[in-house]
Parts: C-alpha cells; sequence; structure tokens
C-alpha cells in the first residue's frame, strides 16, 4: 500500500507540473509578435500605396481637366500643371514622377493623361511598387456649323 500511495503522490505531483502554465505568455508572444509586425507591415505598405495611387490619379485629372479646357498648347501646359499640383499637394510618396500627355489617333477631341511612377517598399527584397494612373476625356470647345458640328474650331 505504500508503494501504491506513493505512485500516487508522485501521479499527482506529475500532474500539477503539467498543469503549471508558467512561461507560457513569452511562448506564445515568440510565436505571434513576428506574424503581428507582418500583417502591421503589409498594412501600411498598403496604406502608402492607395495614397501614391490617390495621388497620381489626382494630378492626372488636374491636367487633363487643364488640357480639356484649354486648346492652344495644351500638353506642355498640362503637363505643368499636373507636376504643379504635385508639388502642392505636399507628399513626395512617388518617385521618378513623371507626366504624359496622349490625343489617340484620328480622335482629336479626346486628351489624356498619364502619371506614372514608383513608391519604395518596406518589405526588403521586394521591388518598388509602380503607379499608373490616366485620366482624360474630350475637349471642351464651341463645335460651329461650318464644320458640321464635328470638330472643335
Amino acid at each position: 500500500m505504500a508503494a501504491l500511495s506513493r505512485a500516487r503522490q508522485r501521479l499527482n505531483r506529475w500532474r500539477m507540473e503539467l498543469s503549471d502554465d508558467r512561461g507560457v505568455s513569452a511562448i506564445e508572444l515568440a510565436i505571434l509578435a513576428p506574424v503581428l509586425l507582418i500583417v502591421v507591415t503589409l498594412i501600411i505598405q498598403w496604406a502608402l500605396w492607395f495614397e501614391a495611387r490617390q495621388v497620381a490619379l489626382d494630378a492626372a485629372q488636374a491636367g487633363a481637366q487643364y488640357a480639356r479646357e484649354h486648346q492652344a498648347g495644351w500638353a506642355a501646359n498640362a503637363v505643368s500643371h499636373a507636376e504643379n499640383f504635385y508639388k502642392d499637394v505636399g507628399t513626395r510618396i512617388i518617385t521618378g514622377f513623371r507626366v504624359t500627355v496622349n490625343q489617340p489617333p484620328g480622335n482629336p477631341d479626346q486628351v489624356y493623361v498619364t502619371v506614372t511612377g514608383t513608391i519604395p517598399t518596406l518589405i526588403p527584397g521586394f521591388s518598388a511598387l509602380s503607379v499608373h494612373e490616366t485620366s482624360g476625356g474630350a475637349l471642351e470647345c464651341f463645335r460651329s456649323a461650318a464644320s458640321g458640328g464635328q470638330r472643335c474650331g
């Protein structure tokens, strides 16, 4: 009986040692902290990309609006208007900021302004993310009866 009693005592002691949860928090933190840091970094990277995309679209829209309203020398003025808009916003998130203008062949009444650039990444080993936004529309002009209402002028 004494041997059985000692065996029960050992078994109870062993159960208490296994049910002790000291140090579990440190292990949980060691497992979860890297995952949480990666998730937070990805959220911040997405926010930077989203902001850059919005700023590029706004700059393209500003340039396109200017191009649609002003016909003489619209291309160079639309580029400078979009660049000035980007400078006035105050963000410098887009590197390699470039503005191009386009008038589709065969459709001289349409103008398009495209803003492109890249944003740096927070994640080592990944290449820079690109941003490419285009805005445009029809020229706003008086269409004379002499042209049959078809062309500006």
